[in-house]
């Protein structure tokens, strides 16, 4: 090959070589646009995970003592556990408002609900929003999740007997203050407290559910049995 043949191909080199450069340079952006877009995805992607496990408030729950029955397994104590849940009304009249458009949408709460014409009379109050619930009411649970600053849930006990002429018997319980757990004060509450007490679980509301976490060895009572055998 000549010289005038050598210098002739040299820019048609250079022109492929730019065009090869040109596909190479082009790749490799698209290939770092598409691992920044993947990283970000994924960054959503950990960040919706970390919400759903995030917990909103936490809650400590009592459960319930134990039962007491006879030798055939007859149920003459028990104890029934309900909730209640307590609005506390914001001073703000914007923030109540707010609040107000979403507590009225659950069913259960919308009955004690002042009119949204009435709200600033009850500004700074507190206005209870149910009673007498099932620990299982999940309404209670999704109120608190969404405005738990302002939400206050207490659980309450009845202690019941199959039969009132064993009252005398059986004795009688209080609710401890501090712990809000119930105890024995006379009869056989008194006598089996250590085995019927229950102790306190904790639930923390998560963003999506809830879950609940022992922080005493049990959370119920444990239920003993008697000897003899009742019949009414």
């Amino acid at each position: 090959m000549d010289d005038h043949e050598s210098l002739h191909t040299l820019p048609e080199f250079d022109r492929q070589l730019k065009i090869i450069s040109t596909v190479l340079c082009m790749t490799a952006v698209l290939f770092a646009v598409r691992l920044c877009a993947t990283a970000i995805i994924k960054g959503h992607e950990r960040e919706e995970i970390l919400n759903r496990l995030r917990v909103a408030t936490t809650l400590k729950i009592p459960g319930c003592r134990g039962k007491i029955l006879d030798r055939q397994g007859n149920i003459l104590a028990w104890t029934e556990r309900q909730m209640e849940l307590v609005w506390h009304v914001p001073q703000n009249y914007s923030e109540a408002e707010y609040e107000w458009a979403e507590l009225i949408r659950f069913n259960s709460f919308a009955p004690s609900l002042p009119h949204i014409t009435r709200l600033t009379d009850f500004l700074g109050q507190d206005i209870k929003l149910c009673s007498n619930q099932p620990f299982s009411t999940q309404e209670i649970w999704n109120a608190i999740q969404l405005l738990s600053e302002h939400l206050e849930c207490h659980a309450t006990f009845k202690r019941c007997l199959s039969n009132p002429d064993l009252k005398q018997m059986i004795g009688e319980t209080a609710i401890n203050p501090e712990t809000n757990i119930e105890e024995g004060v006379s009869g056989l509450e008194l006598e089996y407290d250590r085995q019927l007490r229950a102790g306190l679980f904790e639930i923390q509301l998560l963003n999506n559910t809830y879950r609940a976490i022992l922080l005493d060895s049990k959370a119920d009572g444990d239920d003993i049995r008697l000897n003899a055998i009742y019949v009414f």
